[in-house]
């Protein structure tokens, strides 16, 4: 009965593996893009209740080094003019239709004051007060979120909510802020 179980078990991985489950495949790590160590950590308790969405109000990005070279950039400003630990967002969504590692899932950012204990802050790289997130941007952020559902990261009733709700901001963007509120997990009253 133990054979047919670790049989079944390795099958069952095998088919996983030859299939692939690319739900978290498009995130560049912190090492390569190149991240700065972290001056301290505090840990986040998952999983966690909220998504905000920001942008990060700079010009855009389109390949991978200029994405990895902007989210060097504010790395920097996070830490050396605002005198951050690190980083504030816990991923960047690029240009590109990659994801880059911010703080990632367990490790609590400086995104959105009075929420970082409880949700991620993903910020889309560029500036959406007036246009308008690309679709290509937009899915990798809806697979971000369906990884950190699947990985337990999210809760499976995860609410994903506007920095805009949530603090005097206009970050996501009037234009990202309109394309985020046709999401199912999208809630307007926090």
């Amino acid at each position: 009965m133990i054979r047919k179980f670790i049989y079944l078990c390795s099958l069952i991985l095998i088919i996983k593996i030859i299939k692939g489950d690319d739900t978290c495949s498009n995130i560049i790590s912190r090492s390569q893009w190149q991240a700065r160590e972290v001056k301290s950590l505090n840990y986040l308790i998952n999983p966690l209740a909220y998504v905000v969405i920001h942008h990060t109000a700079t010009p855009k990005c389109e390949t991978i080094d200029s994405c990895s070279n902007r989210v060097k950039n504010i790395q920097d400003y996070h830490m050396d003019e605002l005198f951050w630990d690190d980083v504030g967002f816990s991923f960047f969504i690029g240009g590109d239709g990659n994801v880059y590692e911010g703080v990632g899932w367990n490790q609590e950012g400086a995104h959105t004051y009075g929420w970082n204990k409880k949700s991620i802050g993903i910020a889309f790289i560029g500036s959406y007060q007036t246009q308008k997130a690309s679709e290509k941007m937009l899915q990798a952020a809806v697979k971000l979120i369906s990884c950190g559902k699947h990985e337990g990261m999210l809760r499976p009733n995860v609410k994903i909510i506007g920095a805009n709700q949530v603090t005097s901001t206009v970050s996501p963007g009037a234009k990202l802020f309109e394309q985020i509120k046709n999401w199912p997990e999208w809630t307007s009253s926090p």
